[in-house]
């Protein structure tokens, strides 16, 4: 189960992303609204993930919801860490097997050494980051899709248990922070606000917002446009979408609030971000 927020917890903002790094000790947990896939090179490190110490083994396969509290307390030095950060709305929207999604959003930090002859996840991570830092957008669209296959793989060796919506029956596990950032990110392109927010949490809107703040350093109305904008990200890059109906979408009711909130959050207009997108010779 999540532990309640602690002052002593960071929240990043980080969306898709892969990184290699040296494994290290962090200072303090933190917490991204992300799924996190991570594989360890060599080694092996401990985490703090929810109130329990887990211990990820060089080669495995690790996967977490990071909004859950986390923090690397312990490693053997040496090691290069591969980790893929997914949005939770992407992660949402793949449809995978509720045995996964509940697990996952409930808490838990899968771990798993792959098992297919001739398969490697350590592999499969420095393929992603390759893909990831030549900027290529059909290179970037390769590793969601491998993602979302070895995921799926994982979740058909999962002992299969009762299923039940995965943004609706899990929410009861899990603390009000949780239960509104669940709500987001499987409702952010409806046409949604703070009453509805704080609603899912059976919370009082003022009681709700200062939660959120407390709880990401972020209001319930921001966090749900950064939702959105990494949604138009994405829609943007598919050239014959038109921009306009891009930003009904996403869930923005006017086109000159989406315009302002994707130049404040990405630093460029739509089609200037689409521009940047297109193959240079």
């Amino acid at each position: 189960m999540p532990v309640p927020f602690s002052e002593a917890v960071d929240f990043v903002t980080l969306g898709f992303h892969v990184s290699d790094a040296p494994a290290n000790r962090m200072a303090r947990p933190h917490r991204h609204d992300d799924i996190e896939i991570t594989v360890l090179e060599v080694g092996w490190i401990d985490y703090l993930f929810g109130g329990r110490r887990i211990r990820n083994e060089a080669g495995q396969l690790c996967v977490r919801w990071a909004a859950i509290p986390h923090q690397s307390i312990d490693f053997a030095p040496g090691g290069i860490h591969y980790s893929l950060k997914v949005p939770l709305a992407w992660f949402l929207n793949w449809r995978l097997p509720e045995s996964l999604v509940n697990r996952l959003l409930g808490g838990e930090m899968l771990i798993e050494a792959e098992s297919d002859p001739g398969s490697s996840d350590l592999a499969m991570l420095r393929r992603w980051h390759a893909a990831f830092v030549s900027a290529d957008r059909v290179a970037h669209r390769m590793i969601l899709l491998e993602a979302e296959a070895r995921l799926l793989r994982l979740a058909l060796r999962l002992p299969q248990a009762e299923e039940s919506s995965a943004t609706g029956g899990i929410t009861s596990q899990l603390g009000k922070f949780e239960r509104m950032t669940v709500f987001i990110a499987g409702n952010y392109t409806r046409t949604i606000d703070v009453a509805d927010v704080a609603a899912t949490a059976g919370m009082h809107p003022n009681s709700a917002m200062r939660l959120f703040r407390q709880a990401c350093g972020l209001t319930i109305l921001e966090y749900l446009t950064m939702h959105r904008i990494w949604h138009a990200q994405a829609l943007l890059s598919d050239g014959r979408l038109k921009i306009r109906d891009i930003a009904t979408a996403c869930g923005f009711n006017s086109p000159n609030r989406f315009y302002a909130a994707f130049k404040r959050i990405v630093g460029q207009q739509p089609k200037d971000f689409r521009e940047s997108l297109r193959p240079r010779p």
